[in-house]
């Protein structure tokens, strides 16, 4: 398949890649600001939900294929409600990671980008503590970043978990 072919080249490409290494070129296309951190972590998460979300619709069963089909389901109506369903956990999975990049992406940009323009968020204040060698409010960032992660991945991932669940039927 083209399409197949075409995600496996881009994300061989792209996916290795680190997204901070775009910081350079975010900052000479986009300036200081919002619009190079969207840009990167967009770089960030992209290629991991991709590919996942591809994986979970190549791993629909052709049984299941049939059937949407034979209700007359094609195009987006087809896609979600047999293959967003169907391959949801695989979908997840890639959220999940692409979460986790798009964090570690936000505040190492920041550390860059609070550096440069002087002020950020929690990245900026590891970086600016850590110059003025300010150990606890270092500790005390790094254990926000862990809190809010924890906060994501505990409250809304597991409520879109327990929603599918209910949802879909799905075993846990």
């Amino acid at each position: 398949m083209v399409g197949s072919d075409v995600l496996g080249t881009l994300t061989a490409m792209f996916q290795p890649l680190p997204a901070i290494s775009l910081l350079p070129l975010a900052m000479l296309w986009f300036g200081l600001g919002a619009s190079s951190l969207v840009f990167v972590t967009i770089h960030s998460v992209l290629w991991a939900v991709a590919l996942s979300t591809h994986v979970g619709f190549m791993g629909v069963s052709e049984t299941l294929r049939m059937v949407g089909r034979n209700y007359g389901l094609r195009g987006i109506p087809y896609i979600f409600k047999i293959l967003v369903p169907a391959g949801f956990a695989s979908i997840l999975i890639g959220l999940k990671v692409g979460w986790a990049f798009a964090w570690r992406t936000l505040i190492g940009a920041e550390l860059v980008f609070g550096a440069l323009s002087g002020s950020g968020g929690l990245g900026w204040m590891v970086y600016e503590k850590g110059e003025n060698l300010e150990t606890t409010y270092v500790f005390a960032a790094l254990f926000m970043v862990i809190v809010i992660g924890l906060l994501v991945e505990n409250v809304f991932f597991r409520n879109i978990e327990m929603n599918t669940i209910n949802k879909w039927g799905m075993q846990r």
